[in-house]
């Protein structure tokens, strides 16, 4: 009897051994498998983060690109610079648009002016004007007291500026 029951006693203590190394397998099983899930989920979380950086870099790209449009359309437009503006497909500006400009620039200076009947352009008080030059073909400015500018009348009444002087 002596035999049979250490025998048993010995596979006895054989399945608890086994029972415990199962379970601490199952155990060890279940830890790996939480790692590789938790693993997996850090992952996830790191390839979302990436991707927002990325969308986030994309956009501020974007907007850097944006900026720099805008930017050369202001200084096309604004400046008439007309290298800027064949970069950007505008058509270059005509001297109608440098007149409508100029015409705008008093506007903004918040200047006041009238046009008088005769094509001359002055201000309120009519101290300054901006009238045609016949001689020289150009429009200039005159101030009341200017005195190298004498206007005698025409046909057409508009009047024809002379130098004056001996």
């Amino acid at each position: 009897m002596f035999g049979i029951t250490t025998l048993r006693r010995l596979r006895d203590e054989i399945d608890a051994h086994l029972a415990t190394i199962r379970r601490s397998l199952t155990t060890e099983n279940l830890r790996a498998e939480a790692q590789r899930n938790l693993l997996d989920e850090v992952d996830a979380h790191i390839a979302t983060i990436r991707a927002r950086r990325e969308a986030d870099d994309a956009l501020a790209a974007e907007q850097r690109t944006t900026r720099l449009l805008a930017e050369q359309l202001l200084v096309a437009t604004s400046e008439k610079n007309p290298a800027a503006r064949a970069a950007l497909g505008l058509p270059e500006e005509g001297p109608w648009d440098r007149a409508v400009e100029g015409l705008n620039a008093l506007v903004d200076a918040d200047i006041s002016f009238h046009i008088e009947p005769d094509g001359h352009i002055s201000n309120p008080l009519g101290d300054e004007h901006i009238e045609w030059d016949r001689e020289a073909n150009r429009w200039r400015l005159v101030h009341d007291d200017d005195t190298d500018l004498v206007t005698e009348p025409t046909e057409d009444g508009l009047g024809t500026p002379e130098t004056a002087g001996p």
